[in-house]
Protein backbone atom coordinates (compact mmCIF):
# COMPACT_ATOMS: atom_id res chain seq x y z
CA UNK A 1 0.00 0.00 0.00
CA UNK A 2 2.99 2.35 0.52
CA UNK A 3 4.72 1.46 -2.76
CA UNK A 4 1.27 2.33 -4.55
CA UNK A 5 0.66 5.40 -2.48
CA UNK A 6 4.66 6.81 -3.37
CA UNK A 7 3.75 5.99 -6.81
CA UNK A 8 0.72 7.48 -7.20
CA UNK A 9 2.36 11.35 -5.93
CA UNK A 10 5.06 10.57 -8.01
CA UNK A 11 3.03 10.45 -10.77
CA UNK A 12 0.96 13.50 -9.41
CA UNK A 13 4.14 15.50 -9.00
CA UNK A 14 5.52 14.83 -12.19
CA UNK A 15 2.03 15.52 -14.32
CA UNK A 16 2.01 18.95 -12.12
CA UNK A 17 5.63 19.57 -13.14
CA UNK A 18 4.56 18.92 -16.85
CA UNK A 19 1.42 21.17 -16.47
CA UNK A 20 3.49 24.48 -14.82
CA UNK A 21 6.58 23.91 -17.60
CA UNK A 22 3.74 23.77 -20.31
CA UNK A 23 2.12 26.90 -18.96
CA UNK A 24 5.82 28.78 -18.99
CA UNK A 25 6.81 27.79 -22.62
CA UNK A 26 5.14 29.88 -25.47
CA UNK A 27 2.25 28.24 -27.75
CA UNK A 28 3.56 26.34 -31.05
CA UNK A 29 3.90 29.00 -33.91
CA UNK A 30 1.24 28.69 -36.84
CA UNK A 31 2.50 28.46 -39.62
CA UNK A 32 1.79 31.58 -41.88
CA UNK A 33 0.35 31.48 -45.58
CA UNK A 34 2.22 33.05 -47.85
CA UNK A 35 0.94 36.12 -49.08
CA UNK A 36 -0.51 36.88 -52.41
CA UNK A 37 0.52 39.53 -54.73
CA UNK A 38 -1.41 40.31 -58.34
CA UNK A 39 0.67 41.35 -60.94
CA UNK A 40 -1.16 43.87 -63.46
CA UNK A 41 0.83 44.42 -66.49
CA UNK A 42 0.82 48.06 -68.48
CA UNK A 43 2.30 48.12 -71.96
CA UNK A 44 1.32 50.48 -74.51
CA UNK A 45 -1.27 48.56 -77.12
CA UNK A 46 0.90 47.61 -80.55
CA UNK A 47 0.36 44.46 -82.88
CA UNK A 48 1.67 41.47 -82.63
CA UNK A 49 1.38 37.86 -80.86
CA UNK A 50 2.45 37.50 -77.35
CA UNK A 51 3.63 34.49 -75.08
CA UNK A 52 3.22 35.78 -72.15
CA UNK A 53 2.61 34.88 -68.50
CA UNK A 54 -0.27 37.29 -68.29
CA UNK A 55 -2.19 35.30 -71.29
CA UNK A 56 -5.23 34.80 -68.78
CA UNK A 57 -5.12 37.57 -66.98
CA UNK A 58 -3.01 38.95 -64.40
CA UNK A 59 0.05 37.11 -63.26
CA UNK A 60 -0.11 36.03 -59.51
CA UNK A 61 2.66 35.72 -57.26
CA UNK A 62 4.22 35.57 -53.73
CA UNK A 63 6.27 38.25 -53.48
CA UNK A 64 6.72 42.26 -54.41
CA UNK A 65 9.42 43.88 -55.38
CA UNK A 66 10.36 44.76 -51.93
CA UNK A 67 13.24 42.43 -51.81
CA UNK A 68 15.02 43.87 -54.95
CA UNK A 69 15.18 40.66 -57.11
CA UNK A 70 14.39 39.96 -61.20
CA UNK A 71 12.12 37.80 -61.84
CA UNK A 72 11.40 36.19 -65.73
CA UNK A 73 8.74 34.41 -66.98
CA UNK A 74 9.16 32.21 -69.53
CA UNK A 75 7.13 30.97 -71.97
CA UNK A 76 7.98 27.94 -74.82
CA UNK A 77 6.18 27.64 -78.02
CA UNK A 78 7.05 26.41 -81.20
CA UNK A 79 6.32 28.75 -83.95
CA UNK A 80 4.91 28.50 -87.18
CA UNK A 81 8.81 28.27 -88.44
CA UNK A 82 8.95 24.84 -86.93
CA UNK A 83 11.59 26.05 -84.32
CA UNK A 84 10.97 25.94 -80.54
CA UNK A 85 10.95 29.55 -79.15
CA UNK A 86 11.03 31.00 -75.55
CA UNK A 87 9.30 34.59 -75.37
CA UNK A 88 10.75 36.14 -72.06
CA UNK A 89 9.42 38.50 -69.59
CA UNK A 90 11.60 39.91 -67.03
CA UNK A 91 10.42 42.23 -64.21
CA UNK A 92 13.31 44.42 -62.82
CA UNK A 93 11.66 46.13 -59.49
CA UNK A 94 11.52 49.94 -59.01
CA UNK A 95 10.13 49.94 -55.95
CA UNK A 96 8.00 47.62 -53.85
CA UNK A 97 4.71 48.32 -55.79
CA UNK A 98 6.63 48.31 -59.21
CA UNK A 99 8.51 46.63 -61.97
CA UNK A 100 9.55 47.67 -65.08
CA UNK A 101 8.27 45.21 -67.92
CA UNK A 102 10.68 43.73 -70.69
CA UNK A 103 9.63 41.60 -73.49
CA UNK A 104 11.41 39.40 -75.73
CA UNK A 105 11.39 36.25 -78.16
CA UNK A 106 14.57 34.16 -78.96
CA UNK A 107 14.55 30.94 -80.96
CA UNK A 108 15.77 27.99 -79.16
CA UNK A 109 16.15 25.01 -81.24
CA UNK A 110 15.13 24.22 -85.23
CA UNK A 111 14.65 21.34 -86.82
CA UNK A 112 16.82 20.27 -89.59
CA UNK A 113 16.43 22.07 -92.99
CA UNK A 114 14.45 24.98 -90.57
CA UNK A 115 15.55 28.22 -90.20
CA UNK A 116 14.22 30.66 -86.93
CA UNK A 117 11.77 34.11 -88.80
CA UNK A 118 13.69 36.33 -86.50
CA UNK A 119 11.97 39.15 -88.16
CA UNK A 120 8.97 37.81 -86.60
CA UNK A 121 9.34 38.87 -82.85
CA UNK A 122 7.54 41.51 -81.04
CA UNK A 123 9.23 43.02 -78.50
CA UNK A 124 7.52 45.07 -76.09
CA UNK A 125 8.44 47.17 -72.80
CA UNK A 126 6.03 48.38 -70.11
CA UNK A 127 5.31 48.46 -66.87
CA UNK A 128 3.74 46.03 -64.09
CA UNK A 129 2.09 46.82 -60.82
CA UNK A 130 2.17 45.13 -57.64
CA UNK A 131 -1.33 44.51 -55.66
CA UNK A 132 -1.94 42.26 -52.20
CA UNK A 133 -4.67 40.16 -52.18
CA UNK A 134 -6.17 38.58 -49.76
CA UNK A 135 -7.30 34.51 -51.11
CA UNK A 136 -4.35 31.82 -51.85
CA UNK A 137 -5.14 31.81 -56.01
CA UNK A 138 -2.65 29.45 -57.56
CA UNK A 139 0.80 31.16 -58.43
CA UNK A 140 1.48 31.76 -61.98
CA UNK A 141 4.36 29.17 -63.20
CA UNK A 142 7.93 31.31 -63.83
CA UNK A 143 8.43 28.72 -66.87
CA UNK A 144 5.72 27.11 -68.79
CA UNK A 145 4.38 26.39 -72.31
CA UNK A 146 2.19 28.27 -74.09
CA UNK A 147 -0.85 27.45 -74.01
CA UNK A 148 -1.67 25.57 -77.97
CA UNK A 149 1.77 26.04 -78.89
CA UNK A 150 3.37 22.88 -77.24
CA UNK A 151 3.48 21.26 -80.87
CA UNK A 152 4.68 21.62 -84.34
CA UNK A 153 1.85 22.36 -86.37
Amino acid sequence: MCVRLGVVLAVGLIGAGAARASESRPPPKKVQEQGRFLLKLHVPSQAGIYFSAWGDGDAVTDHDGSDGKRVTYRRRLVWTDGCTWEASEELTPVAADKYTYRYREAPLSCPPGATADVGATTPRDGEVTVHPIPDQRPLTPLVAWAKGWENRK
